[in-house]
């Protein structure tokens, strides 16, 4: 088969952006790795790539900056959406010619049964059907598809079937099934016996292409002179089936070995069909069938979403120098999923909640404060995920985005167990965002959940606020999503810092003033004086009044 200029693939335009790419990816490998973790990358991994969850994980790690790559793959994912048959044709191809291949082909050892030899000649045929029928597809409907990512594999397995490898396999396929069809139906067995009628040798003495029947009475041959008998008829003749002493497949192959002159025929027609089927590479069609399973749960993510009246959108993406995101309506994925499947009536706002937020020359850092449980962590998780689906060349979970790449993705979101005074944590927490600074660019995207919590609440404020001017004279964008409200009450200060290259403003989450309930909705403006703990203490916690009267009922 002629090779095309770079391998069919639907994730990458050239092989060598896939190089490019794959260097990227170990070349970020030497960062601070702790987004994978705290966006909670495995779930979605697994979600993406079942049987191999390290393919995902290995395309999120990319983090793509190439708006080409991007748009290559974000124009296969609206060809899936545009056309639900494209991918139920292309994985019913790809998936019956890899297991036709696994089964069968790949076994390079001839056959030395008759049964092997036809369970080959099967496959071939399996193999040749499987490409007509896509190539029948794109005629009927393929031709549609407007995406460069499938218009190549189209043309892959058109260029398949339109060369001479193919043709050639097609005809000696045609021909060995011809003389397969003819093969022997029944063999003429001579026995030597010796004097004592003990038999020394056999062998077989005539062949037939019609099987043995009974011999005619008689009366057979006189009354129906015109009928045809078989060449070779016996007396009494009756089916015998094998028994368990008795191996069919043995008996076959010890056949196949006796008729060697006839088989060699056969050998020698298989031998040129698998040369020819063998000029195709298959792994290509290996690396088809798990970028597709990829791209079909990116689609199935937004179809799942929009049957519960959710909309994700496809980006547009700005220039990387632009350093701006802008979102609307944009929810954790995650989230999403967990919540959908915990409740399948639930739709809109009543399953999730989506927030907007802008990171542009008015603001690109956002300090973050609000209610207990108020949905900070999730909504931090959420520009995180949008940012790097966008990356990735996938719709992502938004009504709307328009997006800058970033270089790389920093977080840090302390554990909820390691949260506390604690001397030796704040230690490695200073050293965690030393590392971040020192690597941080004004293209990254910085994304910090309740960082510098564990010393003294002066000092954390104070720590606090040093960082968030070092990132921001960095030009960093990002959100500090933070129980330190007072942190606000220094926005100005660090505005006016004359080296500041990302300015900060305020955004809080919402709640019910008369009840204190949680309504997950963040909006900009200054932190109120409460975070309403004690709302979740009345509700959860213990009164010291209810302690006193169980002490003075037991008196």
């Amino acid at each position: 088969m002629e090779p095309l200029r770079d391998p069919v693939n639907l994730l990458y335009p050239t092989e060598d952006i896939r190089q490019k790419l794959k260097q990227r990816r170990n070349d970020l490998a030497a960062l601070p790795d702790t987004y994978a973790a705290d966006l909670q990358l495995d779930k979605l991994a697994r979600y993406f790539s079942p049987e191999n969850s390290q393919f995902s994980m290995n395309i999120f790690r990319e983090l793509c900056t190439d708006p080409e790559v991007i748009n290559y793959r974000l124009d296969a994912v609206e060809d899936l959406l545009r056309f639900p048959k494209l991918s139920a044709n292309l994985h019913r191809t790809v998936t019956t010619i890899l297991d036709n291949h696994r089964d069968e082909l790949s076994d390079k050892s001839a056959p030395d049964t008759f049964a092997a030899l036809s369970a080959k000649i099967s496959s071939l045929d399996v193999f040749i059907d499987s490409v007509e029928s896509f190539c029948d597809y794109y005629e009927k409907e393929g031709k549609s598809a407007s995406s460069a990512a499938f218009r190549r594999v189209f043309e892959y397995f058109l260029d398949i079937k339109a060369s001479k490898s193919f043709s050639d396999l097609k005809a000696d396929m045609s021909e060995l099934k011809e003389a397969f069809s003819k093969k022997i139906r029944c063999v003429t067995v001579a026995i030597n016996f010796n004097e004592e009628m003990r038999p020394v040798s056999a062998g077989i003495v005539g062949l037939s292409e019609n099987q043995a029947t009974e011999k005619p009475s008689v009366f057979d041959r006189i009354f129906y002179r015109n009928a045809k008998y078989a060449d070779v008829n016996v007396k009494n003749l009756h089916a015998r089936y094998m028994g368990d002493s008795k191996d069919p497949n043995e008996i076959d192959r010890k056949l196949f070995e006796e008729l060697e002159k006839v088989t060699s025929d056969y050998m020698g027609r298989l031998s040129r069909a698998l040369d020819d089927y063998r000029c195709i590479d298959y792994r290509e069609i290996a690396v088809i069938d798990e970028q597709l399973s990829f791209l079909d749960k990116a689609a199935a993510l937004v179809e799942t979403a929009k049957s519960r009246d959710i909309a994700m959108c496809r980006p547009v993406i700005l220039p990387m120098e632009s350093r701006e995101l802008h979102l609307k309506s944009a929810f954790d994925i995650s989230f999403f999923r967990s919540a959908a499947a915990a409740d399948p009536y639930k739709k809109g706002d009543s399953l999730v909640v989506g927030n907007d937020i802008d990171m542009d020359d008015n603001a690109r850092f956002w300090l973050l404060s609000g209610a207990n449980n108020g949905g900070k962590t999730t909504f931090v998780r959420a520009v995180g995920i949008c940012q790097l689906f966008a990356q990735c060349g996938i719709f992502v979970p938004a009504a709307e985005c328009i997006i800058s790449p970033v270089d790389y993705i920093y977080t840090h979101f302390p554990k909820e167990e390691e949260v506390g005074i604690n001397s030796s944590r704040f230690t490695e927490e200073v050293k965690d965002l030393k590392k971040i600074a020192d690597s941080i660019s004004d293209n990254s995207l910085l994304l910090m959940n309740e960082s510098i919590q564990s010393t003294t609440p002066k000092e954390c404020l104070d720590i606090a606020g040093e960082f968030v001017r070092i990132f921001t004279m960095l030009g960093a964008r990002g959100i500090f999503a933070t129980h330190l409200a007072e942190l606000a009450l220094r926005m100005d200060e660090i505005n006016s810092d004359p080296d500041n290259r990302s300015k900060i403003d305020s955004i809080v989450t919402t709640v019910e003033e008369s009840t204190g309930e949680r309504l997950y909705k963040i909006r900009r403006g200054m932190p109120g004086e409460t975070s309403y703990a004690s709302v979740i203490f009345d509700k959860f916690g213990i009164s010291a009044d209810e302690i006193r009267r169980k002490l003075h009922a037991k008196v």
